[in-house]
């Protein structure tokens, strides 16, 4: 049997792929299908090509970096159309890349199968008539919000600016405006999505509204959305910044975000405490913004009590501060993302974070050389963000139950890695961690067991949380827009719907 060589770049020698295919396996035909196709003439690219390496690298997460057969960037929805049509013709393996800002491996691309890559379906427009934002799915939140500067307008977006539009806003999208104006998947006025049958169709409250209702947290389980219409806020001034305490100020910055959280009915303030560590040791701070502006809200009094270090807190455009709240950029590093919920609780705040002394000092010593940091962050889930959702049409993320008895507390925890070598001995102990908090929340009932879609690991499962109701319209939408069940059997990467 003649076996088929390719050289490949120094960077990803291990890649077991070849430049040019043969029709001889899955891989060969795939990719085969996709250069062949006139409407895709260059736009398919290959290991070999300069591109390829391009994109790879320009991932957030190395983690998440896995080198395709090859990666297909359509331009338009018509290209979309066509590579949905051969990707089920030809049954092939794919994943599906947006900003690529999830970090663990296999939530936006694949090894064996296709990516594809909407990296240059990267446009935002604005209609003054209607006051609706379109933005492409490869967009980051960065660039959506320059562009939309220009009108004075913003939306419920991301905040940070590298985190893509696509892969936010169907997972479900928390924001500077979600006090005021719920999650970023509530103010989509429409969805253009392109089914595996190749098909275009728009999802809003009078045209297939189950499947714009399902695709509000329902991640990449439908088709390929290729436009996103967005209700636009007027104004892109916001107040906010990161404020740095001293760590025996700990108390009273817990205590002022369990108390903003409970008390606060300022819609357009929101807060957010965040613990870190790397080599230079632990740290403190809170996040605060105003999505009107307005400096120094009397929401924010606790907290403009507490002497602190550092402020970098001002009043400018969304699109300046985002940036700043993107915090560490780890091209080339290993990112880590796990999350959990619980009751708004100082006793939890207290656990998380002696157990980061105790699980930071354990990573230290078993990776003594690496470069690593852990981040923390805890953000209130309020019932403020919950009614909008309802109001704007409801979404399937289930959370009208979770915060029933009041507001919650959603912890994140942000592990970054200089090394595959040092990740391996790191990782598992950052794993033990985010069980140890799980395991302490239960014990005092105050675990909610609810993860957020966008921050989850990949063992968290986040849409089997959603609630029995919301499961069983998100599977009876795939079955009747994807009835061979192209995005559950073909698709591998993301979330799947919980069978």
């Amino acid at each position: 049997m003649k076996v088929a060589t390719c050289a490949v770049g120094f960077a990803l020698v291990s890649r077991q792929v070849c430049a040019n295919p043969t029709a001889n396996n899955p891989q060969d035909a795939c990719c085969s299908a996709l250069a062949q196709e006139a409407i895709l003439a260059g736009k398919v690219i290959f290991p070999q090509d300069s591109a390829y390496d391009a994109r790879l690298a320009a991932y957030y997460s190395a983690n998440s970096a896995l080198p395709p057969w090859c990666m297909v960037l359509p331009t338009s929805t018509d290209d979309v159309s066509k590579i949905a049509g051969i990707i089920t013709a030809n049954q092939c393996p794919f994943g599906m890349r947006s900003g690529a800002h999830s970090a663990f491996n296999g939530s936006n691309g694949v090894q064996d199968g296709i990516t594809v890559d909407f990296g240059y379906l990267n446009t935002t427009t604005y209609n003054a008539d209607t006051k609706i934002a379109s933005i492409q799915p490869g967009s980051n939140w960065g660039d959506a919000f320059t562009a939309l500067d220009t009108y004075n307008v913003t939306v419920a977006g991301g905040r940070a600016s590298v985190v893509g539009v696509g892969g936010f806003t169907t997972g479900g999208g928390y924001s500077f405006h979600s006090n005021a104006h719920g999650f970023a998947c509530d103010n989509v006025a429409n969805f253009e999505i392109v089914l595996a049958n190749g098909s275009v169709v728009n999802a809003n409250p009078t045209e297939n509204a189950d499947l714009w209702k399902a695709q509000k947290g329902g991640s990449g389980n439908f088709g390929f959305v290729t436009r996103i219409d967005m209700y636009t806020i007027e104004g892109t001034q916001i107040w906010g910044g990161f404020t740095s305490y001293n760590l025996t100020k700990r108390d009273e910055v817990f205590n002022a975000y369990i108390n903003f959280t409970e008390n606060s009915d300022d819609q357009a303030s929101q807060n957010i405490v965040a613990l870190y560590y790397d080599s230079t040791g632990f740290a403190l701070r809170s996040i605060l913004t105003n999505s009107q502006g307005i400096e120094n809200a009397p929401a924010f009094a606790e907290y403009m009590a507490i002497g602190n270090i550092s402020s970098t807190l001002r009043t400018a455009a969304v699109a300046e501060l985002v940036p700043e709240f993107t915090g560490p950029t780890p091209l080339g590093q290993y990112a880590n993302w796990m999350v959990g919920m619980t009751t708004n609780s100082f006793d939890v705040l207290d656990f998380i974070d002696r157990a980061l002394k105790e699980y930071a000092t354990k990573m230290q010593a078993a990776a003594p050389d690496s470069e690593f940091s852990v981040l923390i962050e805890f953000q209130p889930v309020t019932t403020m963000m919950v009614d909008h959702s309802v109001k704007n049409g409801v979404n399937v993320l289930g959370l009208e139950d979770v915060i029933s008895t009041g507001p919650t507390l959603m912890w994140l925890i942000a592990l970054t890695v200089d090394t595959p070598e040092n990740q391996e001995v790191i990782l598992p102990i950052a794993l033990e961690y985010r069980d140890a908090i799980n395991e302490y929340a239960t014990s005092i009932g105050a675990n909610k067991d609810w993860n957020y879609l966008n921050y989850a690991w990949v063992d968290e499962d986040p849409i089997s949380d959603y609630g029995a109701e919301n499961i069983a319209l998100i599977q009876d939408v795939a079955s009747r827009y994807d009835p061979t069940g192209a995005f559950q059997k073909l698709r591998h990467s993301g979330f799947k719907i919980p069978l």
